[in-house]
């Protein structure tokens, strides 16, 4: 179940993204994204951005006042070739 709440709360902050209104409400989801990849900086167990859909990677870099390296990192699978491959685009884009 905590699984299937948190992939709901990535889907909801991927339609907050995808309104291209920007207010209150994307600060949140900037800030809640830094405090992703903050915590998983600190911490040696699996992190909830595993479940960041694959679409709101594109948002997210659209937002580009929202990304930084270390959320591109943090969100992509670096084990994969396409993932490495949208991570080099979406850094040299920033």
């Amino acid at each position: 179940p905590l699984d299937f709440s948190t992939a709901n709360l990535f889907l909801l902050i991927s339609s907050i993204l995808r309104a291209n209104m920007a207010g209150t409400h994307t600060q949140f989801v900037q800030w809640f994204m830094e405090e992703c990849v903050h915590c998983l900086e600190q911490s040696s167990h699996g992190s909830i951005l595993q479940f960041t859909p694959f679409t709101m990677f594109s948002e997210l870099v659209q937002v580009s006042t929202m990304c930084s390296p270390k959320i591109v990192l943090a969100i992509t699978d670096l084990s994969l070739p396409l993932g490495r491959r949208v991570a080099a685009k979406a850094i040299a884009a920033l």
